[in-house]
């Protein structure tokens, strides 16, 4: 104190503490303002020494850039503070100042949630199985949107109350309106109410590819919202946005859950008169080193039926998943005729020959006799 007295009195008469310290204090609220670009780098170069960055590590860097446009808002309103302004002024400056912290706040603790359960999901998908994976992070994807509404909401009731609003009525009032709300927004519940199922009842996880059979769209599910559902999908790679509702209510066929592996075959036929046993093996040979194929369980190949110009074999395997089955099924197709033509085993094309019951008789005249024939007419 000693201290600050004396510099207090080496200070020109036109100086006043007030407006010293308001300036000090708008000065440390630039410098916090230039904290988010030093703290990125700092923290980017200590989080990259495993040549990685985790989501977990991602939303502490934007914790970190919340927190300093908090101290830069709080440095602001200290300096505007020591000057000397009416009180009317100042009210007003107060309640702008609140809603900015609540504001902030509100976004700081989100990212703080966001985090919890960022280790709450890490810790799971590390003891659930692998297929679990995208199930778990479904659930935290859900749970994630729900604690942001209702972080956001106390925000705004913060806010109310504040500027002089009944809180306690607001709500009564809210309660006896929901039947004119929930009317009004029927369908918004609805999608709302469906997005909870969705994720309760496993349909899909983010990530999963399905196919809507009402809809007749394919694709992977991209994001699964509170009203909405997005897939990605496979023909043109566009995003599609679709109601909650229409999923829950829809036939949905999921590629990947609860197994990714995808049975699939080949049809063929060949030459009556070649040997079955060699066309099995053949059939079975070609199998051998394609990656995707999978060994458990093993390919099998039957002999289906006699065709009209063909005897019919069915080669039966099972592909890791579906994403690949077209290019394994193109390059199983060039083996199989390759180990055909090696092997001296033809693939016949369809072919029909014709019988009569009675034989023909065809007759054939000279030009001499038709002539007479024309004269005698």
């Amino acid at each position: 104190m000693e201290f600050l007295s004396s510099l207090i009195d080496y200070l020109p008469a036109w100086v006043k503490l007030e407006y010293l310290l308001a300036l000090i204090f708008f000065l440390f609220s630039i410098v916090s303002l230039n904290f988010p670009s030093v703290i990125t780098k700092l923290l980017m170069k200590f989080f990259l020494k495993d040549e990685k960055l985790t989501k977990g590590e991602k939303l502490f860097i934007k914790l970190s850039v919340w927190i300093s446009y908090f101290l830069a808002l709080l440095f602001l309103n200290l300096s505007i503070v020591q000057l000397p302004v009416p009180s009317k002024f100042l009210l007003v400056i107060n309640k702008i100042f609140f809603i900015l912290y609540v504001g902030i706040i509100s976004f700081i603790s989100v990212k703080i949630l966001d985090i919890v359960l960022e280790k709450f999901s890490s810790s799971m998908k590390r003891k659930v199985l692998p297929s679990e994976a995208p199930l778990v992070e479904t659930y935290y994807s859900m749970i994630s949107k729900l604690v942001k509404i209702f972080v956001f909401i106390i925000g705004l009731i913060a806010i109310l109350d504040k500027f002089g609003f009944n809180v306690t009525s607001l709500v009564t009032s809210l309660g006896v309106g929901s039947l004119a709300v929930g009317l009004a927004a029927q369908d918004t519940i609805k999608n709302f109410i469906s997005g909870v199922l969705l994720v309760t009842d496993r349909q899909f996880r983010i990530g999963d590819r399905v196919y809507i059979k009402d809809i007749d769209i394919e694709g992977y599910v991209y994001d699964i919202g509170l009203r909405t559902t997005k897939i990605l999908t496979i023909t043109g790679n566009n995003l599609i946005t679709i109601p909650n509702s229409k999923l829950t209510e829809g036939i949905i066929e999921n590629s990947l859950y609860p197994d990714p592996r995808v049975k699939d075959f080949v049809e063929i036929g060949v030459a009556y008169g070649s040997d079955v046993e060699l066309v099995k093996k053949l059939l079975l040979r070609a199998t051998e080193e394609i990656e995707g194929i999978v060994e458990n369980p093993p390919p099998s190949v039957y002999f289906t039926q006699f065709g009209d110009s063909a005897l019919v074999f069915k080669l039966i395997y099972y592909v890791e998943k579906k994403d690949i089955a077209f290019e394994v099924k193109s390059i199983l197709h060039q083996k199989i005729d390759k180990l055909f033509k090696e092997n001296n085993i033809e693939i016949p094309f369809p072919q029909n020959d014709v019988w009569f019951r009675n034989p023909l008789k065809v007759e054939v005249k000279n030009e001499e006799t038709l002539q007479r024939k024309d004269e005698k007419l």
